[in-house]
């Protein structure tokens, strides 16, 4: 500690009355209220919300989407059915009729598969419409059938 003694600064002697504020004790006792109210304190988790159940199952196509819906295979068949706007259709079928579609401009496409169709057939019905000449958008929904 410095102190100013006729224009002079000099250095002051401690006294055994200067003391040190020691926040050790402090800093101690905070940790342990802490840790006190972590372990004694209960979590508690937000209740589910129970969601309303939807007004009509009807799907809202605003955009002018083409509908292709991809249903699982019939008990008796291993391959799944294609609909393009409610009519059954072969793969080839399918890429024909869009193949017509986009000559006469821009073709949209919704794209619904049920949920246990295998994944195979769903990437077999993406490069049939990967396979179509001209302006084709594509975009994959999901709808329940159940």
């Amino acid at each position: 500690m410095l102190a100013e003694r006729d224009g002079k600064l000099t250095r002051r002697k401690r006294s055994d009355l200067d003391g040190d504020l020691d926040i050790t004790p402090m800093i101690d006792v905070t940790f342990l209220l802490l840790i006190f109210f972590m372990v004694t304190s209960t979590m508690q988790a937000t209740p589910d919300k129970e969601l309303p159940p939807a007004v009509s199952g009807e799907n809202a196509n605003a955009g002018g989407f083409l509908d292709l819906s991809i249903l699982t295979p019939p008990v008796d068949s291993d391959e799944s059915v294609v609909l393009l706007e409610g009519e059954l259709v072969s793969l080839d079928g399918l890429a024909e009729q869009l193949q017509q579609r986009a000559r006469g401009g821009e073709v949209r496409i919704l794209v619904y598969a049920e949920r246990d169709v295998r994944n195979g057939f769903v990437g077999e019905v993406e490069d049939v419409l990967n396979g179509v000449e001209g302006e084709l958008i594509y975009k994959f929904a999901v709808r329940d059938y159940r």
